[in-house]
């Protein structure tokens, strides 16, 4: 018997794009944020990458980038989720439906969230895919409220649903992280903005890096307390 293929998830729309005043400054600011870690080179992959940013006159729903966060990001290329993970306007790309649950999942863990970013930066990546923490060696850490090492979740396939159970886990395991490696895949992060989500993504990136160069030195060193 031949087997059957699964067929392709198509892409998901669900009529206009429907935004309050205050939610288009929420999806400008978004906006800015990934004009940001473009310019800080840390979107090597930018088709792998999204983000998303809380709704201010509905907390309950996110708006969440369509289709990666490519430097051609358009004001209409995005989609309005509830924390269900229902698209309620909008449209998404079919490689963005599946991570909308470990966006949703942040910001359910934590309601005082209201910006999430996913990216694959290479170094940050590196320690993802050697299932290594990222220590709190390097000191601009701790200035963007890191107050432990960078955790790394338990490998989770994103195509089976796995991944957000892993996601979840590790928000349960570490309250106080604002970001997780995700196992042989990239880094998650959040904070209270878009702008200062990808400035803690940026000095994650240069953490790594330094980390990594400070290895044939003889490693990095913890700060002392």
């Amino acid at each position: 018997m031949t087997a059957t293929a699964t067929p392709p998830v198509q892409d998901r729309h669900a009529g206009a794009l429907e935004l309050e005043p205050a939610d288009e400054q929420a999806r400008g600011e978004l906006l800015a944020a990934v004009e940001q870690l473009h310019q800080a080179e840390v979107l090597p992959f930018t088709g792998s990458s999204n983000g998303s940013v809380r709704l201010r006159t509905s907390p309950d729903r996110v708006l969440l980038s369509a289709r990666g966060l490519r430097s051609d990001l358009r004001p209409e290329d995005f989609g309005v989720v509830d924390l269900e993970g229902t698209l309620r306007s909008g449209w998404l790309d079919s490689h963005v439906q599946p991570v909308i649950a470990m966006h949703t999942a942040v910001y359910t863990a934590h309601p005082e969230v209201n910006a999430v970013l996913h990216t694959h930066s290479t170094n940050a990546t590196a320690f993802a895919v050697a299932r290594r923490p990222i220590p709190l060696h390097y000191e601009p850490l701790l200035y963007r409220g890191l107050l432990e090492e960078i955790p790394v979740t338990a490998y989770g396939r994103r195509s089976q649903g796995d991944l957000v159970g892993r996601v979840t886990d590790a928000l349960e395991a570490h309250g106080q992280t604002k970001a997780l490696l995700l196992a042989n895949h990239g880094l998650l992060a959040w904070d209270s903005s878009p702008l200062s989500a990808a400035t803690l993504v940026v000095t994650i990136e240069e953490a790594a890096a330094i980390i990594l160069a400070a290895s044939p030195l003889g490693g990095s060193k913890a700060i002392p307390t």
